[in-house]
């Protein structure tokens, strides 16, 4: 099924909605929780014999409780991540670390005294569980659950398998935490990569919104500068020189008149003009896609705002750009532009390599910004992105009159 990426419509791909809020950081976590739950059951497989020697060590209350508070939580989280359910793979994540200490502290009540030459299964999996806690914990939380899951998981091993050296049990937790660490570390940094990113990213969009108020106040400055040189300070003049007569009246009433009228829209251009300019963007870019402009009869008498014809003119030679950089050496690539009585429809289109829109990076802006968002702040503008593996790739951008 062909991938979609549409600008209309909630839960589309990344070329629709291209970067939701903390998406790199969800995605991590989305991975985090499938690592996790996935190594916890491996473990469990691999650990089934140790937990069923174990049992002599301890109560008969606490074995299977202990092990559905340790591994049930992870699987949980597993399934969570799998069918994307954000909230209760955080609450799996919560629940698994809360789980492990709970049955290490528990541990300790059901000990009978008893020595064991197996290794004992808990301590086993205190960097797993400092995994999952990383998923809702701080940093400097994180590793100070590490420190009391290691120091908790090394506590029970050394009672249930004594060792008559002096000081095995602090250099035990010393190298389990020092190992256990690089992997908590490197998750960690992940995490907060990932968030770095999420801030990154949206700076980079609130710097552009600002860009984009800051000309279009400008712009607008201009107009109002212009209407009052023009018109206001003329009529001004006027009045100071010539007195109350009759061409100081009419010019204060066109004045006026002026004032209360709407502002007029971007200059307009001719149709013939706009498709002349789209074609000479494609081209100066590439020169070897084939371009057809077609216009229906009634398109005659279309003409675009030239900031309309700018964006499209932008987006395209972006598009046309990626298709360069991404489609393959031997992609042929196609450009399409049709009119209609009051709208304008550019595809741009390659049958190349193609790609999964939504596994475009977040920090990959080419698409997401330069042409998605792009046309979409255009009044009348719409924007969809399709493409798949091996499939090539489409875009198509259009501009509608507003009515």
């Amino acid at each position: 099924m062909t991938t979609t990426a549409d600008t209309t419509g909630a839960g589309s791909t990344i070329a629709d909605d291209p970067i939701p809020d903390n998406e790199a950081q969800t995605r991590i976590v989305r991975l985090f929780g499938i690592f996790v739950g996935s190594s916890y059951l491996v473990y469990l497989a691999i650990l089934s014999p140790s937990i069923v020697s174990n049992t002599d060590l301890v109560a008969g209350w606490w074995t299977v409780p202990a092990v559905a508070a340790v591994f049930g939580p992870p699987v949980v989280l597993l399934a969570a991540s799998i069918v994307r359910r954000r909230d209760l793979a955080r609450m799996a994540a919560v629940t698994s670390a809360v789980g492990y200490l709970a049955a290490g502290l528990t541990w300790l009540i059901a000990w009978n005294h008893e020595s064991s030459t197996v290794p004992l299964w808990y301590s086993m999996l205190p960097a797993f569980a400092a995994l999952a806690a990383a998923v809702v914990m701080p940093a400097r939380t994180t590793i100070a659950y590490l420190c009391a899951a290691v120091v908790l998981s090394c506590t029970t091993e050394y009672l249930a398998r004594p060792d008559d050296k002096a000081g095995i049990l602090p250099l035990s937790i010393m190298f389990t935490l020092s190992f256990s660490l690089l992997f908590v570390a490197a998750g960690v940094m992940t995490l907060r990569t990932a968030r770095l990113l999420d801030e990154t990213r949206a700076g980079t969009y609130a710097a552009a919104a600002r860009t984009a108020a800051t000309l279009a106040r400008k712009s607008h400055r201009t107009k109002i500068d212009a209407l009052l040189h023009d018109w206001v300070i003329s009529t001004l003049l006027a009045a100071g020189r010539q007195g109350n007569n009759d061409a100081v009246r009419q010019q204060a009433l066109l004045t006026l008149d002026k004032l209360d009228t709407q502002p007029v829209p971007a200059t307009m251009v001719p149709l013939r003009a706009a498709l002349t300019q789209l074609r000479a963007g494609v081209h100066a870019v590439d020169l070897s896609p084939r371009v057809d402009a077609t216009a229906s009869p009634e398109s005659a008498a279309l003409t675009i705002p030239a900031d309309v014809v700018d964006v499209l003119d932008a987006a395209v030679s972006e598009a046309v750009r990626n298709s360069m950089l991404h489609a393959g050496a031997d992609a042929a690539r196609h450009v399409s532009i049709r009119a209609d009585v009051d709208s304008l429809t550019v595809d741009v289109l390659d049958d190349g390599c193609g790609f999964d829109p939504g596994a475009v990076p977040p920090h990959r802006l080419g698409v997401a910004v330069s042409i998605i968002r792009r046309v979409r702040a255009l009044e009348g503008g719409s924007a969809q992105v399709v493409s798949r593996p091996g499939a090539g790739t489409a875009v198509h951008l259009a501009w509608s009159a507003p009515r």
